[in-house]
């Protein structure tokens, strides 16, 4: 399988991410509660929320650099009034 869009490769990369993440939170707040050792689980959740941050912003950046051709060419659909 070939990625063509790189928007959507990023989106694909938020959602693995932020399940994991999700998962891990669950783990490290289990593992908290119960005593037992979660430092390793909170730190995997630490880099996985910085990968996911970094993820967003490259995201934000994609859509803005899209964002000027795309206004461009619906301008250019509307019709000239005088």
């Amino acid at each position: 399988m070939r990625w063509d869009d790189s928007l959507e490769l990023v989106d694909v990369g938020i959602g693995i991410v932020g399940f994991f993440a999700f998962a891990f939170l669950i783990v490290t707040i289990v593992m908290e509660l119960t005593g037992a050792a979660a430092l390793g689980w909170a730190l995997t959740l630490l880099a996985l929320v910085l990968i996911l941050v970094l993820l967003w912003q490259a995201r934000r950046r994609i859509v803005a650099s899209r964002r000027p051709a795309d206004e461009e060419q619906a301008t250019a659909d509307l019709p000239k009034s005088f």
